[in-house]
């Protein structure tokens, strides 16, 4: 049985979702405005509709969640992105998780980026790696000996958070 990956991006502008296929081939997306001024439970209501729109309905799914840092990856918690007012300590793995009841993980946006580019673009088959995003915010991904450095809550590499 093969497992099928749905990854959701949520942004300060545009939230997107994917279904993959496990050589993470893209077989569906979807995507539309993030209108974060609506608030947290507005926008993650939106969030699993456009999710449920690529869900395949299958036994072997895992979901992948990209969002604005500052993030907690091992509770799932957004944890205060300055791009999404009012997302103060939002468990959305755990939203996810009792919507869809399959394994869901959480990272911040630069983090997944950086693991993209180390498995299928620029950076594949190097060790070491420092991604920089700039987009509606800056953020930072650091890959040292083929691991991700997130530190002791996830904030390792979160450049666009120095003063």
């Amino acid at each position: 049985m093969s497992r099928s990956i749905v990854g959701v991006d949520l942004g300060g502008t545009r939230m997107r979702v994917a279904l993959f296929d496990e050589d993470l081939r893209i077989v569906e997306r979807a995507e539309e405005l993030t209108r974060a001024d609506e608030g947290p439970d507005s926008v993650i209501r939106r969030m699993l509709a456009l999710a449920e729109r690529v869900y395949p309905g299958a036994e072997d799914v895992v979901i992948g969640i990209s969002a604005p840092g500052p993030v907690n990856p091992d509770a799932g918690v957004i944890v205060a992105p300055p791009n999404l007012p009012g997302w103060h300590n939002v468990p959305l793995a755990d939203e996810f998780r009792e919507h869809f009841g399959c394994p869901v993980r959480l990272n911040n946006d630069a983090n997944v980026a950086a693991l993209a580019e180390r498995e299928l673009g620029a950076a594949r088959g190097y060790d070491h790696v420092i991604y920089i995003t700039v987009s509606t915010g800056i953020g930072g991904g650091i890959i040292s000996h083929g691991r991700l450095i997130t530190g002791a809550r996830g904030l390792a590499g979160e450049v666009g958070h120095v003063i």
